[in-house]
């Protein structure tokens, strides 16, 4: 078969030096990403910003929805040769399990390793901001302006936070910032998913 022949419907994995080449049929990774990021972020913006004050379920969120389903996202977005998808996901995803790790080590772990200090916490959070502004400035080149708008709320996420563990007082300002970037995270999730089932623009990104 010649490159310029039609690749059999069938043929998922074809050989590239006979001129075929390979036909991706899975999902798109990216809404599963997002919406753990969104869930996640968003009860810990509620707890940030005084809608309720036990972490039982910003843990809970940060290990099965921030964590878990980021890290497979970026583990799918690895398999399409989406690099920045493949970090960004797969990174932060691993951030909100070290984050609930840090959380429940007051009471799980105090004993061996002392629970985190503010200034601890403060530094963890500064240099993720760090990581994150060079990932904002990646999103520019990628022209998609709600996820360029996700990585400016998690960017300030990060600093406003550092800040507040620094004691600038400006927790609730933090709190404020984190749930704006779980809704910002959620929507563009549920739009991709509204618009790929539509096979339109329903919702604009």
């Amino acid at each position: 078969m010649t490159n310029n022949e039609e690749i059999p419907e069938n043929c998922i994995l074809c050989n590239p030096t006979n001129g075929f080449h390979m036909i991706d049929k899975t999902a798109d990774h990216a809404p599963l990403g997002f919406a753990g990021l969104g869930f996640a972020a968003t009860m810990l913006g509620m707890m940030g910003s005084g809608f309720f004050t036990d972490a039982t379920m910003v843990v809970s969120m940060s290990i099965f929805l921030g964590g878990f389903a980021q890290v497979f996202a970026g583990i799918e977005g690895w398999k399409k040769g989406d690099l920045f998808g493949a970090t960004a996901f797969s990174a932060f995803g691993l951030f909100w399990f070290s984050f609930a790790f840090i959380l429940m080590s007051s009471g799980l772990a105090s004993g061996v390793l002392g629970a985190a200090s503010a200034i601890s916490v403060g530094y963890y959070l500064f240099i993720w901001g760090l990581v994150s502004l060079v990932l904002l400035l990646v999103t520019l080149k990628i022209g998609i302006k709600a996820i360029t708008i996700v990585f400016i709320t998690l960017t300030l996420t990060f600093f406003l936070n550092a800040a507040a563990n620094f004691g600038m007082g400006i927790g609730s300002l933090a709190g404020y910032m984190t749930l704006l970037l779980g809704i910002s995270a959620l929507y563009t999730s549920l739009a991709l998913v509204t618009n790929s089932v539509f096979g339109k623009t329903v919702a604009p990104l």
